[in-house]
């Protein structure tokens, strides 16, 4: 069987609903526009469905040069090229940088929807963040994911866990952008250098989970699963392994249907 993109994913808000697309230009950052915005505290620290589970009721599209949020009926709609009204210091996990806040108004918005005091911010050309990474190249550049800028995911390790979870589990709980047709469970563990339509990336190590993945996208509703089924044959070194982590090595256009080189 050949190995097929399947499903495209981005996620241009850090923690919000991803948009699912037909292609993708695959950049060193990741896929162009993903984790491209971010919710941050008063204080900078980025903000995620972790402490705040209805951020998934958050659905996101981008047309006609807009950012366009959308929750329970209201939808905002940011312009992708605004210009910043403030630059603020925004720290993710260890990576200090500064991000631009757009418009607080448009941070007052999701304030008042989260019942939290929070300001919305881009990642802009004014500060840079970087990766280190433990094999060649060593180093990538890096968006506002929490800490690699592409997430693989094989459609059969995602059948293996159906046939032991007690609960539905769909795809979309583990925010993957690119979702391979594959037929052994967990192969993409143990790919090396990828090519995609024009593009290149390279697996650096699979991805470990957090509770992130116990919360339904739609409904924003925590659950035990699939973390506890998942660590019943997936845990290693205390860390519970799903997918894979990758970067770009080649930026191109990546499209569903396109047959993966491995």
């Amino acid at each position: 069987m050949s190995i097929q993109v399947a499903e495209l994913y981005v996620y241009p808000v850090k923690s919000l609903r991803g948009i699912k697309v037909g292609e993708a230009i695959l950049e060193e950052e990741g896929l162009r526009y993903d984790r491209r915005w971010m919710i941050t505290d008063p204080e900078g620290n980025f903000v995620t469905q972790r402490e705040a589970s209805e951020m998934a009721k958050f659905s996101c599209q981008i047309a006609d040069n807009a950012l366009q949020v959308s929750y329970e009926g209201e939808t905002l709609s940011i312009p992708t090229t605004s210009k910043k009204s403030m630059v603020r210091s925004v720290q993710v996990w260890s990576s200090k940088l500064k991000a631009e806040e757009i418009d607080p108004a448009i941070s007052h918005w999701f304030s008042e929807r989260l019942n939290r005091n929070v300001h919305f911010v881009a990642k802009t050309t004014i500060s840079k963040r970087s990766k280190r990474l433990f094999v060649p190249p060593y180093k990538t550049k890096l968006s506002l994911a929490d800490g690699y800028p592409v997430l693989l995911l094989g459609t059969e390790s995602v059948r293996v866990l159906n046939d032991k979870c007690p609960e539905d589990i769909p795809a979309d709980r583990f925010r993957a952008n690119v979702i391979l047709e594959t037929d052994a469970p967990h192969i993409e563990d143990e790919w090396g250098a990828l090519t995609i339509g024009g593009s290149q990336l390279q697996v650096i190590k699979p991805c470990a989970r957090c509770v992130m993945i116990t919360i339904d996208q739609l409904s924003g509703e925590r659950s035990k699963e699939p973390l506890r089924t998942l660590a019943s044959y997936r845990k290693k070194r205390n860390k519970i392994l799903f997918g894979a982590n990758a970067i770009c090595v080649k930026e191109g256009l990546i499209r569903v249907g396109d047959t993966v080189l491995v």
